[in-house]
């Protein structure tokens, strides 16, 4: 399961890390090279399904979090013209 989470602007960098550190996998920046604090604070993590529950559910119970949500599945849907067969 992945994972998108946001932290709140008014979280200190030892809450973020607290919140880090306290997941099963580690998490990366969604927009590593951003300046931006909105797009900074955005985080992405891929947790085993087993602990996917848990996770989000500690990530949206943190006061640190401004909102923790599973990424969509996406897929892309060709017209029938442009599909193989």
């Amino acid at each position: 399961m992945r994972i998108r989470f946001k932290f709140r602007g008014s979280a200190n960098p030892a809450e973020q890390e607290e919140v880090l550190a306290g997941l099963p996998a580690e998490a990366e920046r969604l927009f590593p090279d951003e300046t931006d604090p909105e797009l900074a604070a955005l985080y992405v993590t891929t947790v085993a399904d087993a602990h996917g529950a848990k996770a989000l559910q500690q990530l949206q119970r943190s006061t640190a979090v401004e909102f923790a949500e599973p990424e969509a599945e996406r897929r892309l849907h060709l017209p029938e013209e442009l599909e193989d067969g």
